[in-house]
């Protein structure tokens, strides 16, 4: 008997030092990125072509050549008839009139990806970027127009080169959602298929002239998620607890039985409103967390109301009133500024962000939206209007400064409809 028990006790000693060993392996695989893996784009073997609004009878023009530093590209964008002149860099990773579909890049895996350009031109418009999807089920072959342009747009003046995003932050454009009737398993982003990567300023951009290389395009994953690690070291170390309670309680021969369930790993809440693409609340937090002293200097915010909102679901339905909320954040993102940022508060309430703005500034921006959410042609003939209260930092907490400005909103209200209040 004596044997038996020392048997047993030398196999619990080996499985504890194995236990231990695997967690120290996982967590040296975790913090070590020994699992991450890495992909770079052939610029060189890539097929580029500089596109600009000359296609639609616009008068900007942009041009691309490949050099040794990479790809040089430039644009003279020129106000013409056209509300929004462009111009774009289009890298073809595959070519949809020589490639039968599903060929592309599968990026599905990878968590980031990092751009090394350098920009050349007076002012720093923002830029953006769009990784463009094949799938049978929207796509046409040779209609480059059909593919799903997953976006991103940052502000090159606050980031280092080269700058990494996560492709978590791209969403779709709300011109692209509204000119394809999508369902719901096709209304999100998709990476599986990747036929071609597009660099432009942003869409906001100004007449000038425009240069930037883009010396290299690489694409950072890991091959076994932190999410995976931490769920297989937590479920490890459950089982010993729930062995070492039952062999606890095995003499007392207790007729209850101890069941442990692995814990499960912690998941963040998402970040953004899932009907209108918005930022929500915790994603605001993570915006305001990531600036500086020197942002907050001139930080103005604006929060945005729908008047008389609560009236549009008892007589439409909800339905609309859904459709009502996507239309307006729609407007918003058109109108507002590209560095700008815009939250989902609540219900029929918005904030917006405005970087580097002044009180006058935020007020002037608010205005512009307020007009444009009038003059907007929305569904059923519904005239809309919305009430905005602006505020700018001064030498306080962030809760104090959305305050004030959510109590200008209110004053506006207070004052009737389609109004502009500042605090």
């Amino acid at each position: 008997m004596q044997t038996v028990k020392d048997a047993q006790g030398s196999s619990e000693l080996y499985a504890a030092i194995s236990l231990v060993l695997v967690t120290l392996i996982l967590l040296a695989l975790l913090f070590f990125n020994i699992l991450e893996k890495h992909k770079t784009i052939n610029l060189n073997s890539a097929s580029i072509n500089a596109v600009d609004d000359r296609t639609v009878l616009g008068s900007s023009i942009a041009n691309a050549v490949k050099t040794n530093q990479g790809i040089e590209f430039s644009c003279q964008i020129t106000k013409s008839h056209l509300a929004q002149p462009f111009c774009q860099l289009v890298i073809d990773v595959q070519d949809l009139s020589k490639k039968s579909p599903f060929t592309g890049l599968d990026l599905s895996d990878y968590q980031q990806i990092g751009l090394w350009i350098k920009h050349n031109h007076p002012s720093q418009p923002g830029t953006r970027i769009e990784l463009r999807n094949f799938n049978a089920d929207y796509s046409v072959i040779e209609d480059e127009k059909s593919l799903k342009h997953n976006s991103l747009e940052y502000l090159e003046a606050y980031v280092t080169n080269p700058i990494w995003l996560k492709l978590n932050d791209f969403s779709i454009p709300q011109w692209w959602s509204n000119s394809h009737n999508l369902t719901l398993s096709h209304g999100g982003t998709d990476f599986s298929n990747v036929y071609s990567i597009a660099i432009a300023p942003s869409i906001q951009v100004q007449a000038g002239s425009y240069k930037l290389t883009i010396e290299r395009i690489e694409l950072k994953g890991k091959y076994v998620g932190t999410t995976t690690l931490f769920s297989i070291l937590i479920a490890l170390w459950s089982f010993a607890l729930g062995y070492l309670i039952h062999r606890a309680n095995s003499p007392k021969k207790q007729a209850s039985t101890i069941s442990t369930q692995p814990t499960q790993a912690i998941a963040f809440g998402a970040m953004s409103c899932s009907l209108t693409g918005a930022l929500n609340r915790i994603g605001l937090r993570k915006c305001f967390d990531q600036l500086t002293p020197t942002d907050l200097q001139n930080l103005s915010i604006i929060f945005l109301n729908i008047d008389n909102f609560q009236d549009l679901a008892p007589r439409y339905g909800q339905a609309m009133a859904d459709k009502i909320l996507q239309q307006f954040v729609g407007e918003i993102n058109i109108t507002c500024r590209s560095s700008d940022t815009l939250v989902r508060w609540n219900t029929e309430e918005f904030l917006l962000a405005c970087p580097d703005t002044t009180l006058a500034q935020a007020v002037a921006v608010a205005d512009k939206i307020r007009a444009s959410i009038v003059d907007s042609a929305w569904p059923k003939g519904i005239q809309l209007s919305c009430s905005t209260g602006v505020a700018q930092m001064h030498d306080e907490d962030l809760n104090h400064f959305v305050a004030r400005a959510n109590k200008a909103l209110y004053k506006a209200k207070n004052t009737g409809s389609n109004r502009t209040a500042a605090a």
